[in-house]
């Protein structure tokens, strides 16, 4: 069943030709009205719209597409204009380049998951595209419902005498796998479970190995529920700290038009989620000694200016020097008032085009309360996402890195002047009424904050609980946020806002407040010299900061523009863990 959510009223080949000639136009193309005419459309009324624009405007769509597009949005759309079996060898060829994934994960969910209908027609287009016959395809399965319990018996009793070595078992599993249809395999997993009183997959699992052991598995799900096994990619492809978007490209590209609507719908019954999405929380691994470090920049886009790209510079060489795990923002992501929507060039002049080093691929971000002077719904939009990969936005957020758990905390609501502000307008939608979302923000914080057992809580937020910079303390925060903080032994409390670097540690808990507010536009000579809290260390220059944790410490440093060290703090868990 498609997915495809067609207008009630189409509109013509010819208006669709021209609204897209007119989304071109202008500084940035019209991301969202590329999508809102492409993603609406089936094969054959895409087939008709590039006509349409060739007859129109003696100018190729595809090519069109190829140079106003850029990244994974790009590689997306130029997919999705091809015919539903072109869509398949198309990723089916990148796959087994290895441009998809390692291991052939990618080509082998293809092509277990295709029927042998499906599968015909592949081997044609890719014969005549790419010149090379897969062996897998040459398949005679059937395909209707009909099965036979004698066959079944058989085929169960020669999996469970399947021999000891490679050969002999690929010689019982071959035949079984390829020629039987879907409704005798899935037939097969139960009688196998009643049979044997172990499921098929444990067999396949001791008797098999790698590729070969995958292919099986992905034939036997798909035979069972292959819109339940999709989902399960989509999820395992979302959960990391930046999303696998090859794995979601070519899903989405090559089941959309198929069964992406029981795909959705055995996601929302799986994971209890209304979108596949976005989902709250990222898991990120630690590195194989257990180690994690990162990098910790805000206050910064400006389109390269006030040493921006300079700072970045720094970054990627201390990133690369670190091998840094990914890159936390604390908000104020584009000045001075916001993206004005998704097609706003102020995204890519800002970030893309900025943070260009090897070591920069990935980054989690906050809002800030300039963010919130454009708009917000822009910034937190999968749109983002398929312009360049690493932007991860949301209002609040967790991410489990083993070693420690982050949580990103949406700080602008909490202060009272930004609702008051004469001189500025901040975009509330979504977040009416306040006093509601600000309680389900704190209760939401407070269970994560509990539930977690790592090693070390870090919480990221755009506004400082302390400062003695230009805004100093935030009274909100230090009501509301602090005391959640710690009763629940949180370690580091991390912010921008104030464009300086410095770092306070508490009085009366363990918690270090760490300020990282000077990607770009520093503000010289703001410092309150009689701050009555712990200050550790106070810069009003541009720089940023890098944290390393392990099991037993926590190494903190910041670097001005040229990269140079201008305070270095170490802590030992256990030492820090008896404060």
């Amino acid at each position: 069943m498609s997915t495809l959510l067609i207008p009630a009223i189409m509109p013509s080949a010819r208006d669709d030709a021209k609204q897209l000639h007119a989304a071109f136009k202008g500084l940035g193309c019209d991301h969202s009205a590329i999508i809102n005419i492409l993603a609406h459309r089936n094969a054959a009324q895409l087939e008709s719209i590039q006509q349409e624009y060739e007859s129109k405007f003696s100018s190729d769509l595809k090519k069109r597409l190829a140079s106003e597009l850029h990244g994974h949005f790009k590689k997306l759309v130029l997919v999705w204009m091809e015919d539903p079996v072109a869509r398949d060898a198309i990723m089916l060829k990148e796959a087994l380049k290895g441009t998809i994934s390692t291991d052939h994960k990618a080509s082998t969910d293809i092509i277990c998951s295709r029927t042998p209908s499906q599968l015909r027609q592949l081997k044609l287009v890719y014969n005549s595209i790419f010149q090379l016959l897969l062996a897998f395809v040459n398949t005679t399965r059937y395909e209707g419902p009909e099965i036979q319990t004698k066959m079944i018996e058989d085929d169960c009793k020669a999996i469970s005498t399947a021999g000891d070595t490679k050969s002999a078992a690929e010689k019982i599993f071959i035949p079984i796998f390829t020629d039987r249809s879907r409704a005798h395999l899935a037939a097969l997993i139960s009688a196998y479970k009643n049979m044997f009183g172990k499921p098929l997959e444990k067999a396949i699992r001791k008797e098999t190995s790698r590729n070969f052991e995958y292919g099986l598995l992905v034939i036997l799900r798909c035979a069972d529920n292959s819109a339940m096994y999709f989902a399960k990619v989509l999820r395992k492809a979302m959960r990391g700290l930046g999303t696998d978007d090859s794995t979601l490209i070519w899903i989405v590209a090559t089941r959309a038009e198929v069964d992406m609507h029981h795909i959705k719908v055995e996601y929302r019954k799986k994971y209890g989620k209304t979108s596949i999405t976005e989902p709250q929380r990222f898991e990120h691994p630690a590195k194989d000694d257990g180690s994690l470090s990162f990098l910790v920049v805000g206050d910064w886009g400006r389109r390269g200016m006030y040493n921006q790209s300079e700072v970045a510079l720094q970054m990627g060489r201390i990133g690369e020097k670190l091998d840094i795990d990914f890159v936390v923002s604390t908000g104020d992501n584009f000045y001075a008032n916001g993206l004005k929507g998704t097609n706003d060039p102020l995204f890519e002049e800002s970030f893309t085009k900025v943070y260009t080093a090897k070591s920069l691929q990935k980054k989690c971000l906050v809002l800030g309360n300039h963010d919130y002077r454009g708009d917000v719904e822009a910034q937190l939009s999968p749109v983002l996402r398929t312009i360049d990969s690493r932007w991860i936005c949301q209002r609040s957020f967790t991410v489990n890195a083993e070693i420690a758990d982050f949580f990103f905390v949406d700080t602008t609501p909490f202060l009272d002047k930004y609702g008051k502000n004469k001189d500025h307008k901040y975009n509330r939608r979504g977040l009416l009424p306040r006093r509601t979302y600000l309680a389900n923000l704190l209760m939401d914080l407070e269970s994560e904050l509990n539930e977690s057992t790592a090693k070390w809580k870090i919480v990221i937020g755009h506004h400082a609980i302390r400062s003695a910079g230009y805004h100093g303390d935030t009274r909100e925060l230090v009501k509301h946020l602090l005391p959640i903080l710690k009763a629940n032994n949180v370690d580091l409390y991390i912010n921008g806002h104030d464009h300086c670097l410095e770092h306070i540690t508490s009085r009366d808990s363990p918690i270090q407040y760490l300020t990282s507010g000077a990607g770009s536009k520093a503000w010289r000579g703001y410092f309150k010299p009689n701050y009555r809290h712990n200050l550790r260390f106070f810069y009003d220059g541009q720089g940023f900061m890098s944290v390393r944790l392990t099991q037993t410490d926590a190494q903190i440093m910041f670097y001005n523009v040229f990269g140079e060290v201008l305070h270095k703090w170490k802590v030992t868990k256990e030492l820090y863990s008896a404060i």
